[in-house]
């Protein structure tokens, strides 16, 4: 995951031992994360009791499931753990998930989405759940809860290797599970054999590239913005 500077937290306007509006343990932060596990768990619950005989391998198998699972994992840390006790790589983590789980329903609703499906409000409940209001939200904390540490954007390409891991998953298993691929983007029937993947391969690593630095930068601006360095161990102030 992408490392960050140790030069130290940050404290945000409100004094000494008090929880700042925005901060990471306010009743702000606390009632959005909390929100969004609540709805992430109530989303894949609804799947799992749809899901036919033998559907749960290639259900898993959706980038869309598998981020939602890590937003509920990583939040869910996020509200039982205080800043100071968690690893320096939770903000980074923290970023990239952000970024999965944004890109997951930006590239949903302009490829994927039915004719009309993005302007409306009529949607199966667990696909308005993962595909917009929790983009939304992940979004929103991003914006709203500033990372304790400033991330280093030199690399944030290691936020790149999920994705890119995915791909190459969902690659290889599709011959071995009867030529069965999640998205008709990655189907290499739809493009003529696998060298014709190249051009929509390519075209998403570059958009989760851009995604991925477009995301660390907001989150050190956001950081520069509200807070000040206050110790040398990078532990946020607000507990």
């Amino acid at each position: 995951m992408v490392t960050d500077e140790r030069a130290g937290g940050h404290q945000q306007a409100g004094g000494p031992g008090r929880a700042p509006v925005l901060g990471d343990r306010s009743w702000v932060a606390l009632s959005l994360r909390g929100l969004i596990v609540v709805l992430g768990l109530v989303a894949e619950v609804w799947n799992l009791a749809e899901l036919g005989a033998g559907g749960l391998a290639n259900h898993v198998a959706y980038f869309t499931v598998q981020t939602n699972l890590l937003v509920i994992v990583v939040l869910g840390w996020a509200l039982l753990v205080p800043p100071r006790r968690r690893p320096t790589w939770f903000d980074p983590l923290r970023g990239a998930m952000t970024t999965y789980i944004v890109l997951t329903g930006v590239l949903y609703n302009l490829l994927l989405a039915a004719p009309g499906e993005l302007f409306s409000w009529d949607v199966h409940p667990s696909n308005l759940l993962q595909h917009r209001i929790i983009p939304i939200l992940v979004a929103l904390d991003w914006l709203l809860i500033p990372v304790a540490r400033r991330l280093r954007l030199s690399r944030f390409w290691i936020w790149l290797g999920y994705p890119v891991a995915y791909l190459a998953f969902t690659l290889i298993r599709g011959p071995l599970v009867g030529d069965w691929y999640p998205y008709f983007f990655l189907d290499p029937n739809e493009f003529g054999g696998y060298g014709g993947l190249l051009v929509p391969i390519l075209g998403l690593v570059v958009v989760f590239a851009v995604g991925a630095f477009v995301v660390g930068a907001l989150g050190n601006l956001r950081y520069r913005t509200t807070g000040q360095p206050v110790s040398q161990s990078g532990a946020d102030s607000s507990r």
